[in-house]
C-alpha cells in the first residue's frame, strides 16, 4: 500500500510539473493578433462582413494541429477524384461550383470533348465553361507558379454519370494575405464544396528577413514525355515514372518562414528542387496529390 501511495504520489508530483510548463509556455507562445485583410478578402474567404481577423501568430502549436486535420481531408478528396489541377493566381478565387459543363461541342460539329490532362488545359477549359475565371487564372502554368501569383487554388474533380458535366467534388484555396497594421502575411488555407465553406485554418506571420512562402506547389510530369526535348527548365519536372503529382507546401502555423534565415540556392538548374530549394525548412506539411488519382 506505502508503495502504491508513493508511485502515485510521484507521478501527481511529475504530471504537475509537466501541466505548469505547458500552461507557462502555452501562455508565451501563443499571441492573438487582429489583422485586417480586407472587406472584400475577408467576405470572400468567410462569407462575412468587415475587414478584420482575429487569429494566432506563429508559432502555434494548437493550430498546428488543425493543419494535420485539413491534410488528411484534402488526401481524403483526392483519393475519391478523379483528376486533381492546382492553379497559381493573384486575385481572389470566385469559381467555386458544384458541376461545370463538359460540352462536345457545337451542335452538328461533332467536336471532342477538351482533353484534361495537365493544368494548363484545365486553366483553358476553365475559361471557356467560367469566363469570368480567365482574370483570375490570367497566367499559363506548367510546373512552377510565377512568383507574382503567390495564392493557390485547386480543384479536385470527381465523377459524374452526366456526360454532359463534371462533378466539382471540392476546391482548396491557399491564399498568403500582406497586411500593413500589423506588418506582416495573413495565410488561409480552405475548403470549399457546392461553394460553401466547410474546413480552415489560417495563421499569421510576422515580417522578417526570410523567403517568402514560395512556390505553393510545383507539378511533375510522366517520365514518358523526356521522348519531346523543351528544353532543361521544362524537362526537369518529367520525373513521375506513373501517375503525373503536384506537390503542395502548406502554411506552417509551428514555425514563422519569414523569419527563418533565407535559404541560398545550391542546387543546379538540371534538378526540379531548385526551382523550390527556398522551401527548405519552411513547413513541415508538404502533400504529394496525384493529377488523375483512379488510374
Amino acid at each position: 500500500m506505502l508503495v502504491a501511495i508513493s508511485l502515485s504520489a510521484i507521478f501527481l508530483g511529475a504530471a504537475s510539473v509537466v501541466m505548469s510548463s505547458i500552461s507557462v509556455n502555452s501562455k508565451r507562445l501563443t499571441r492573438v493578433v487582429d489583422v485586417n485583410i480586407g472587406g472584400s478578402n475577408k467576405n470572400n474567404f468567410y462569407g462575412q462582413g468587415g475587414g478584420n481577423v482575429q487569429t494566432y501568430s506563429a508559432p502555434n502549436y494548437g493550430r498546428a494541429s488543425r493543419v494535420q486535420l485539413m491534410r488528411d481531408l484534402m488526401l481524403e478528396d483526392a483519393t475519391k477524384s478523379s483528376a486533381v489541377f492546382a492553379l497559381p493566381r493573384r486575385l481572389r478565387n470566385t469559381i467555386r461550383p458544384e458541376f461545370l459543363s463538359y460540352p462536345a461541342g457545337a451542335p452538328g460539329a461533332n467536336l471532342p470533348r477538351p482533353r484534361l490532362d495537365t493544368p494548363e488545359a484545365f486553366r483553358a477549359y476553365l475559361a471557356e465553361v467560367e469566363p469570368t475565371s480567365s482574370a483570375i487564372y490570367d497566367t499559363p502554368i506548367r510546373n512552377i507558379p510565377d512568383p507574382d501569383r503567390p495564392n493557390t487554388t485547386i480543384y479536385m474533380l470527381a465523377p459524374e454519370t452526366d456526360p454532359a458535366f463534371i462533378r466539382v467534388r471540392a476546391i482548396y484555396e491557399i491564399d498568403l494575405v500582406s497586411v500593413s497594421n500589423v506588418s506582416g502575411v495573413y495565410a488561409t488555407v480552405r475548403r470549399y464544396r457546392n461553394g460553401s465553406l466547410t474546413n480552415y485554418y489560417d495563421i499569421f506571420f510576422e515580417s522578417g528577413n526570410g523567403d517568402p512562402f514560395a512556390p505553393v506547389f510545383a507539378v511533375f510530369e510522366r517520365q514518358a514525355r523526356r521522348a519531346v526535348n523543351e528544353g532543361t527548365i521544362i524537362d526537369r519536372f518529367k520525373l513521375a515514372s506513373g501517375n503525373p503529382f503536384t506537390l503542395v507546401w502548406l502554411p506552417d502555423p509551428s514555425l514563422n518562414p519569414l523569419t527563418e534565415p533565407p535559404v541560398a540556392v545550391t542546387e543546379p538548374t538540371t534538378s526540379p528542387r531548385q526551382a523550390y530549394q527556398k522551401m527548405t525548412g519552411k513547413t513541415s506539411f508538404v502533400v504529394a496529390l496525384p493529377m488523375f488519382p483512379n488510374l
